[in-house]
């Protein structure tokens, strides 16, 4: 198979497609009708009732305990307001048993999802409301939203111009409608997301004026092959693709023509790059990976656009304003963009402080874990990708990180932290390894097999993959994850003259 054309026709072809969200669908299944006062989409509930997992909770693939039980809080009160059938009461004593079980659960996952600490106390407190048999005890997370809340300035609130305007249902029946309605941007959603948007309407339940941009924009989502998290997302798509695209350590001009390109340079702002020209939110880590990809075609950039996200004091980068905490994807990604902005104020001391962040931030020492991704092979590799390519020093403090990654590869060539092996962790570990192995040896056999697993399982167009990547639930944005697959075995392929 011919990767290099693979990855061309990928990049030509990109059309926002993402696995299906629970949270988002559970929301939407919830409209009704104000004429007829009937369910919108009856079949959203159909939906839930055929996706519960065995051991009663709602969610992705992975058992990231955040997004089961989000999922699971947003589907049973979905299902106890609106399905009245038997079975539907079964899965909501299912759900509910679920939740006694794992909410403890949940400090063994890395990160918290976007916005869980808005959310999770307001759907808890909504599922008692409504008598369902749910735990009162938010695990801390009450004064952890309360927290969240003092960062906010009580004006901004509805903000369409900062990120908590992405999670707003976690007003509850204390939200505004017509400040909710000023939120509406361009897309006719709220934030770019089904569920706030159909929380939205869902306070215009018996109201017969119901916002005509809203609703059309969730007739769009339900018109989808599936329900995403967020939609519409073509900027953060595409930056993201052709940023994997460079680590197969072509030219993205190989892969990107200039039509292409102007695309990506248009939706820069003054104030950086939001994750689609509709969102209105510029973000550190799609800022920095867009104008990386920008820079490596020869397109210049204003040297102080990543001014926007630093912090002065720390010399570290934010994705949003307000946030809690640091990401650090969005810090190596900005640390590899500076190093193509020379005219950066103060570059080198702020890439020196980043560099210092960066390895002060490894979990045992070891690897890492990002905000925005449930999987440590995520930012482990781009870390490491930039650190070798920095200097042998950098290089060789990172050796235990590399003897971590051959240590855990599987029998059957694969990568996986959780229940098995991926092809997109696999892809992540496969490249790193090739680019270590200018540096120092790595046995052959490793990458052989690593290669191997992923060309059996590359499905092209038809793949199916599983949910690592963190927003309000867990999902798989499929052609970014498949860019990061077809980067691996074009690298690999560079490397050894054949193909797996």
């Amino acid at each position: 198979m011919n990767y290099v054309e693979e990855a061309r026709k990928l990049v030509q072809n990109l059309n926002q497609r993402m696995s299906p969200s629970t949270y988002d669908i559970a929301w939407m299944a919830q409209l009704r009708d104000p004429a007829t006062g009937e369910l919108r989409w009856p079949d959203l509930i159909e939906w839930l009732l055929e996706n519960q997992h065995p051991d009663g909770s709602w969610g992705g693939q992975i058992p990231y305990y955040h997004d089961r039980v989000i999922c699971t809080l947003a589907a049973i009160i979905a299902l106890h307001e609106n399905g009245h059938t038997r079975q539907a009461k079964q899965a909501i004593d299912r759900g509910v048993y679920y939740l006694w079980n794992h909410l403890h659960m949940l400090f063994h996952d890395p990160f918290e999802l976007s916005g869980f600490e808005l959310l999770f106390p307001t759907l808890l407190g909504e599922a008692h409301s409504l008598g369902l048999d749910v735990p009162l005890h938010t695990y801390g997370y009450s004064s952890i939203q309360t927290a969240k809340l003092r960062l906010i300035p009580p004006n901004m609130l509805y903000s369409p111009h900062i990120s908590t305007v992405y999670s707003l249902e976690f007003l509850g029946k204390a939200g505004d409608v017509n400040q909710l309605q000023q939120a509406v941007n361009p897309s006719g959603s709220v934030g770019n997301s089904p569920a706030t948007t159909a929380y939205y309407l869902s306070l215009h339940n018996h109201d017969a004026n119901v916002d005509e941009r809203a609703l059309a924009y969730l007739e769009t989502v339900q018109q989808q092959d599936r329900i995403f998290t967020v939609y519409p997302f073509r900027t953060f798509e595409l930056g993201w693709v052709l940023n994997n695209l460079l680590f197969s350590g072509l030219p993205i001009t190989e892969f990107a023509d200039q039509d292409t390109l102007d695309t990506l340079h248009a939706a820069i702002t003054p104030t950086g790059v939001a994750l689609d020209p509709t969102f209105g939110i510029s973000d550190g880590d799609i800022t920095s990976v867009c104008s990386h990809v920008l820079l490596k075609s020869g397109r210049r950039i204003d040297p102080l656009i990543l001014t926007h996200f630093e912090n002065p004091k720390t010399s570290t980068f934010c994705t949003y304003k307000y946030e809690r905490n640091m990401s650090i994807s969005t810090n190596v990604h900005a640390w590899t963009t500076l190093r193509c902005l020379p005219d950066y104020p103060n570059q080198e001391e702020v890439r020196r402080q980043i560099v210092l962040t960066l390895l002060g931030n490894r979990e045992y020492d070891t690897y890492w874990f990002d905000k925005w991704h449930a999987s440590p092979y995520y930012a482990t590799s781009h870390i490491l990708i930039g650190l070798v390519d920095e200097t042998r020093y950098l290089a060789y403090e990172c050796r235990h990180t590399i003897d971590w990654i051959l240590h855990n590869q599987r029998d059957d060539g694969s990568w996986g932290f959780y229940q098995g092996g991926t092809e997109e962790e696999t892809a992540y570990a496969l490249t790193v390894l090739l680019y270590y192995r200018r540096y120092e040896p790595i046995p052959s056999d490793t990458l052989h097999r690593g290669a191997a697993y992923l060309a059996r399982k590359y499905q092209g167009a038809n793949s199916t993959y599983y949910e690592l990547w963190l927003a309000k639930s867990i999902y798989a944005p499929h052609d970014i994850i498949r860019s990061a697959i077809l980067a691996a075995l074009i690298l690999y392929e560079e490397t050894f003259g054949s193909p797996p």
